[in-house]
């Protein structure tokens, strides 16, 4: 059985993991996997991306809290409509998880969020990477791209973040999502910056 090489990229709020991810999946030729798993996740169950963003404001307090805040994307991508929210149902995880199975079984890719790297945890050609770095280099990528008013609307979306976020991981793995041996690489983008964080990746992936 044919395995395709795969990087999964688990990242904080601001950490320029998504823009790092990109730029790898790019300059390797792999599919780049990031808000595409939800729409794909969203057509298996026979919802809209509309619907699933209505389950995230039922199931979670993440949306209300970033709603007064700021108009919610990826930091590293332009604004986009508050059905983008990260998605903490087992449901919803467990239909994305299949769709990246099918993903990676097509061809080599790179996936951000979603649990990635629980869901192709123990497959064969897979390493899983962290994205993460200092508070302040974080709170500065949310304003500096406009994703957030001030620092302090930046620092109050990135505790609500790192808190659901955490408790995403938690209930998946039964860890912290600083646990060390939950990932194979932990880059930071703001300490080596991003040029030497997608070499970093390209090596790693052209090594599987």
């Amino acid at each position: 059985m044919i395995h395709h090489p795969a990087l999964t990229l688990s990242r904080s709020l601001g950490s320029g993991g998504t823009e790092a991810g990109f730029l790898a999946a790019r300059e390797l030729g792999w599919q780049f996997c990031d808000r595409r798993i939800l729409r794909l996740a969203a057509e298996a169950m026979g919802q809209s991306v509309a619907d699933l963003g209505r389950q995230e404001e039922r199931s979670s307090g993440f949306l209300d809290q970033l709603l007064s805040m700021f108009a919610f994307g990826s930091p590293e991508a332009p604004y986009t409509p508050l059905v983008e929210l990260p998605v903490y149902s087992d449901a919803v995880y467990e239909a994305q998880r299949k769709v990246m199975l099918e993903v990676v079984a097509r061809a080599p890719a790179v996936l951000v969020g979603r649990g990635g790297f629980v869901a192709l945890k123990g497959r064969p050609a897979t390493l899983h990477l962290r994205f993460h770095t200092d508070l302040d280099t974080r709170v500065a990528n949310l304003v500096r791209r406009g994703k957030a008013a001030d620092a302090d609307a930046a620092r109050k979306a990135i505790a609500a973040s790192d808190r659901d976020r955490s408790a995403f991981i938690r209930d998946l793995t039964g860890k912290d999502w600083n646990s060390p041996g939950l990932f194979d690489l932990v880059l930071d983008v703001g300490r080596d910056g991003l040029d030497a964080c997608v070499r970093r990746m390209v090596a790693a992936g052209k090594e599987l």
